[in-house]
């Protein structure tokens, strides 16, 4: 059984692979509107947090014989935690990796961190659109203050309840489902008078290329988080490399 690792729009692509290769898995989430996405391309879903200790018990009860990451680029936790089971448990790993972005341009800044990407911040008073995540959210209030910043999460009653606990208001925030184009990343950036925007690295599908594009069209800058830097064993980064790989192990 192989363990397909998700939460991610490829994952769900990859499970559509599996399932048209015959492939057996379980994908893998944690939350239950990941679960609920996930039933529609997978047989097996499981929203269990794999935590070290019982990751174990999952293995053996689920006679796991593979491991395919296809977490978001920065989900190192949960990838750290694998590489370590696919020695103990003896389980091959295989990492699917996104596309990285562009060099840095004139409207392109690419930080290490978001602790960088705040004090890059911190000694000016310009809106902030943040498409960071809800996790990061309170960081960049506390030390920047709620009043700048407009945020855009995924539209879950856990996360707006994380969002309003730690200060922002309604009107600053854009909860909203993607795909995002390019013309409606311009169109949200610009309602919410942002003068600088701030992504994470996340690869094609996260659609970093669309925001990026768009703060180069509204001549804004466009602040980019790099992804961690993980010494992944195997990585593909297409789904027929990754089936090739799977086939290795099969």
């Amino acid at each position: 059984m192989i363990l397909l690792l998700g939460g991610t729009s490829e994952s769900l692509e990859i499970a559509d692979s599996f399932n048209d290769a015959n492939l057996d898995f379980i994908l893998s989430v944690t939350t239950d509107y990941g679960a609920e996405v996930a039933s529609k391309h997978a047989k097996y879903v499981s929203n269990m947090l794999l935590l070290p200790s019982l990751i174990h018990d999952f293995f053996k009860t689920n006679q796991i014989d593979l491991i395919v990451d296809a977490t978001h680029p920065f989900a190192r936790s949960i990838s750290t935690h694998m590489m370590e089971a696919s020695l103990t448990e003896d389980v091959p790993y295989i990492r699917y990796e996104r596309e990285e972005i562009p060099e840095q341009g004139q409207f392109l800044k690419v930080v290490k961190s978001i602790e960088d990407a705040i004090k890059l911040l911190e000694d000016n008073q310009d809106q902030v659109y943040l498409s960071t995540g809800s996790k990061t959210a309170p960081d960049f209030a506390s030390v920047l203050g709620v009043e700048r910043l407009h945020v855009r999460v995924l539209p879950t009653t856990n996360v707006l309840e994380k969002l309003t606990d730690a200060g922002f208001q309604a009107n600053q925030i854009d909860a909203l489902q993607g795909p995002f184009t390019t013309a409606l990343n311009m169109e949200l950036f610009k309602r919410s008078g942002a003068q600088v925007v701030i992504t994470k690295a996340s690869g094609t599908q996260g659609g970093v290329q669309e925001k990026i594009a768009a703060c180069e069209q509204l001549g804004i800058i466009c602040i980019v988080v790099e992804r961690p830097q993980l010494n992944y064993p195997v990585v593909c980064s297409d789904v027929h490399s990754l089936l090739e790989k799977v086939g290795e192990f099969e």
